[in-house]
């Protein structure tokens, strides 16, 4: 699957923002990413492992919530991390 990286996260992955991850899940290709970039897991992940609040995932252009990421994906899939911005 292709993890799709934007915005503030993009500094944790040496600014690529296209990534080839393995897994069989989406969960998977999560964890193959902070693997890969371990400084997005602080940034990406609760200390429990659970995707933050703080971003979205989308499988496809649909978001997921945190309990549908153990769905299946695929090396055709696409993954997105989407980052709420707050401020005013």
């Amino acid at each position: 699957m292709i993890v799709k990286v934007r915005g503030v996260l993009l500094r944790f992955t040496n600014y690529e923002n296209d990534i080839d991850v393995g897994g069989a899940t989406v969960r998977d290709g999560l964890i193959a990413l902070t693997e890969r970039y371990p400084n997005l897991a602080e940034v990406l992940l609760d200390r429990d492992g659970d995707v933050r609040p703080t971003h979205l995932i989308a499988l496809n252009g649909e978001q997921l919530s945190r309990s549908e990421l153990d769905q299946e994906a695929t090396g055709d899939d696409r993954v997105d991390i989407v980052t709420a911005i707050s401020g005013g």
